[in-house]
């Protein structure tokens, strides 16, 4: 009697396994983006943070991933001509210009998409309300400094210290031409009023042409303080640049990089797979391992760099912002205005 026991047990057990494993073969979305044969990712981020989620991604679903890897501007114009000519071959976009989906979803050209991901991410700020535009990622602007010039114990500790006479004619920042400084000053406005610009201005800033340009005249020291991505001057830093970051106390300039899956994608169920599998803890961890830890993804889970503050204090005390009514093109005149250009 024992051992028919035993032996239907053992028999129960094998049929769980099996109906187990059919279950998880018959994944509907799997079954459909496999057919679809392969999906195409537009995606202005660094290429370092791409390679591991690329190959993680298609050997676990055997679906490759065209990648186009562009700057943000050039993927805008590209995606733009294929949407007004209706060639539409970007399956899902991936850009640090997220105002610009608010235009194209007016105008028709994204779907609707539930993130599956969505309720494991450490802030609801950086998305619509209408499920159609969400987010992965973040970019942080921090306070650089020079450490040849300017100790620890000297460098400026938050936004405020900027406009002290200490600081006249030593800072530097890039434009809202670029991505992360476009997110600063739009942080600022709402949290400080746009005449902390007016202030800035009277302290005679450099405002160079891009973010490469800004982190060379901090590292040279040409401009011993500077307005940057925080990311850049980590890894600027492991790799020997006399630069370090500050972390400002009163709030650290957090901008998005919105994430869409145009309404016309011709892979369309490889395009939500996709999606969601960048807004994955294990998607996200992919991404982190290539930029070893210096990454601020949304997915609670991340592993990040121990250098950094934790996801949470990263978005802490950030102001919610109507996006959908955020107009691009008047906070760049405002911010030209204030800065005497």
């Amino acid at each position: 009697m024992k051992n028919k026991l035993m032996v239907l047990a053992s028999l129960m057990l094998l049929f769980g396994f099996r109906a187990n494993a059919q279950s998880q073969q018959k994944d509907p979305l799997l079954d459909a983006a496999k057919k679809e044969g392969k999906v195409v990712f537009y995606s202005s981020e660094d290429r370092t943070a791409l390679t591991q989620p690329v190959k993680v991604f298609e050997e676990k679903y055997g679906i490759p991933i065209d990648l186009n890897r562009q700057s943000t501007g050039r993927i805008l114009k590209v995606a733009q001509s294929e949407f007004e000519t209706n060639t539409v071959r970007s399956d899902v976009l991936d850009i640090t210009n997220p105002l610009v989906f608010f235009d194209w979803k007016k105008k028709g050209y994204l779907r609707q998409w539930k993130a599956s991901h969505a309720n494991e991410q450490v802030s609801d700020l950086f998305r619509d309300n209408d499920n159609t535009i969400w987010s992965r990622r973040l970019l942080i602007t921090c306070i650089g400094y020079n450490k040849k010039v300017v100790t620890a114990g000297e460098a400026p500790k938050s936004w405020q210290d900027l406009l002290t006479p200490k600081w006249k004619d030593k800072v530097a920042t890039a434009g809202p031409e670029a991505g992360p400084t476009f997110g600063w000053i739009v942080f600022m406005s709402h949290k400080f009023g746009w005449d902390y610009f007016d202030k800035l201005h009277a302290n005679n800033p450099i405002v160079a042409p891009s973010s490469d340009e800004t982190v060379a005249l901090l590292a040279t020291g040409e401009r011993p303080v500077a307005i940057v991505n925080c990311f850049d001057i980590l890894e600027a830093g492991a790799q020997g640049s006399p630069i370090a970051n500050v972390f400002p106390k009163d709030g650290l300039g957090v901008w998005w990089a919105g994430l869409a899956i145009p309404k016309a994608a011709p892979h369309p169920n490889a395009a939500l797979l996709l999606a969601n599998f960048t807004m994955s803890a294990e998607g996200a961890a992919a991404a982190s391992q290539g930029r070893h830890g210096y990454v601020a993804y949304l997915h609670k889970d991340t592993p990040m760099a121990k250098v950094l503050p934790p996801m949470k204090e990263l978005v802490k005390g950030y102001p919610k912002i109507d996006w959908a009514s955020l107009n691009p093109a008047q906070v760049t005149k405002e911010f030209r205005k204030r800065m005497g250009q």
